[in-house]
């Protein structure tokens, strides 16, 4: 009975991370859902250029990963990658709430850094919980992952109202005592609950030797220019794109040199499936990721928020209506995973290609509800908060077709030496979509409103339709892997 037990039961290490993410997600999602409306209506950015600045930020956010992830794996261990990452997002959280330009790039400059130490290597503490075969685990990761959208869903409404009201030195300081509470969750329950998990490699190289590490220090100057605000959008990216790309083409070198067996005309091609849909799901996330930013400004200027209970008013604050997706992910997740086990059952779950092809769809049909609620739009009238909790639902429908069968698709197709490898790209498309959603999220009122949503329309049924054409070929390159 002893033996069942422990077999069954979750590592209490498990439920330590599980509130450490919970408060770091807190405090970004409050962060985020308040960012592009700080940058627009109290630091005076023009819509524009406050959207590109955004799309830039959570693009870094991505690939910083890579970089964390990777000094962790090399240097500092998974622990201190994490406590230096907490500190680094605590402080980015309070230098945000200067109002000013200059400390607003110094602030993202510190919290994309912090995130890229953070993110990766809680999840990796997670990893290392369970043994290989522990059947506890995906039980365990999918507990985690509940954790970021709990805080997701908190977040927003605890800053909202502050926000709504000016208060924005106030939101930012409760988004940065959130992560402060995450670290200390973290550290003092690091001996007891985690035992040594985490801890740096007793092998690590020369530090001053490591080609990889220079890349970065070689990126820091563009850091700094972009800190500075001198041409933000270029230097950063390349920075680290570049510095990305030095590191992982080494580690692809080095992993050749370990296992010189080639890879098989059935590996190269399952290989290209995976930058194929990945290519795809770009479109899909550059979409998605207007919530943000377009429909936030949405939702501040052109939404009858106001609701009437009981003779009294009251007005929605504007990032609240971020909340609703991990809301609706917290109560739909469960059912599409029924889902696609009794289509299983039957024999006709769809393909993970179809599956892309289907949340192409979906995000269309969210952002035709946007579409309809542009065209209700007349004169300064002000269109039903339906609509953008509608809009939600939809995107989080096609979210749930796409976010976790992508990942798991990887992992399925990836040459067991080229996982990690394959993952990280995986991120990289979304590091692309980011930037091109706030790219695109720029041109919101340059364009009329039912310009704007038609093509959020047109561009993701226009892609699923290419995808539908090289549907077959696509899955007969993955070799039977549904």
């Amino acid at each position: 009975m002893e033996q069942t037990a422990v077999k069954t039961k979750q590592p209490t290490g498990l439920w330590l991370l599980f509130m450490t993410e919970l408060w770091e997600r807190f405090s970004y999602y409050a962060m985020r859902s308040i960012l592009i409306l700080y940058m627009v209506y109290l630091l005076g950015m023009d819509k524009s250029g406050a959207s590109n600045v955004y799309g830039t930020f959570t693009s870094l956010v991505y690939l910083s990963t890579l970089l964390g992830g990777f000094l962790a794996d090399r240097y500092l261990g998974q622990k201190w990658a994490t406590i230096w990452g907490g500190l680094m997002i605590a402080g980015g959280m309070f230098i945000m709430s200067v109002p000013t330009v200059a400390f607003l790039y110094i602030a993202m400059g510190l919290i994309i850094l912090g995130n890229g130490f953070f993110k990766p290597n809680v999840v990796a503490i997670v990893g290392q919980l369970y043994e290989k075969n522990d059947a506890r685990r995906d039980g365990g990761f999918t507990i985690f992952y509940m954790s970021v959208n709990i805080g997701a869903f908190f977040g927003p409404l605890l800053v909202g109202h502050l926000a709504a009201g000016g208060n924005y030195k106030a939101a930012f300081w409760i988004a940065g005592a959130g992560m402060v509470i995450g670290l200390f969750t973290f550290i003092l329950g690091y001996k007891k609950f985690l035992l040594g998990k985490g801890a740096a490699p007793k092998d690590k190289p020369t530090f001053y030797k490591d080609p990889a590490l220079w890349a970065i220090v070689l990126a820091i100057p563009m850091v700094v220019l972009y800190m500075q605000g001198h041409h933000t959008a270029s230097y950063i990216s390349f920075a680290v794109l570049a510095a990305a790309y030095y590191m992982y083409n080494k580690k692809v070198n080095r992993v050749k040199t370990e296992n010189t067996a080639p890879l098989t005309r059935q590996e190269k091609q399952q290989i290209a499936v995976i930058g194929i849909l990945a290519f795809f799901s770009i479109f899909f996330w550059a979409a998605f990721e207007q919530a943000g930013a377009a429909l936030n400004l949405f939702a501040y200027e052109y939404t009858d928020r106001v609701i009437s209970f009981f003779g009294h008013s009251w007005e929605i604050p504007a990032n609240w209506f971020q909340s609703l997706n991990p809301l609706y992910v917290v109560i739909f997740a469960p059912l599409f995973s029924k889902l696609w086990i009794e289509l299983a059952k039957k024999g006709i779950e769809p393909s993970t290609p179809a599956k892309f092809m289907v949340s192409l769809w979906l995000i269309a049909l969210a952002f035709g509800v946007m579409l309809l609620g542009a065209f209700a739009l007349v004169g300064n009238a002000k269109i039903s908060l339906f609509y953008l909790a509608f809009t939600y639902l939809f995107q989080t429908f096609a979210e749930l077709c796409i976010s976790p069968v992508g990942k798991s698709m990887v992992t399925k197709l990836a040459p067991a030496r080229f996982v990690s490898l394959l993952i990280g790209v995986w991120y990289l498309s979304n590091a692309v979509a980011n930037k091109l959603a706030g790219v695109y999220s720029g041109y919101f009122q340059r364009i009329s409103n039912e310009q704007f949503f038609l093509w959020l329309v047109i561009v993701p049924l226009a892609v699923s339709g290419l995808l539908l054409v090289f549907l077959k070929p696509i899955k007969k390159w993955m070799h039977g892997v549904h």
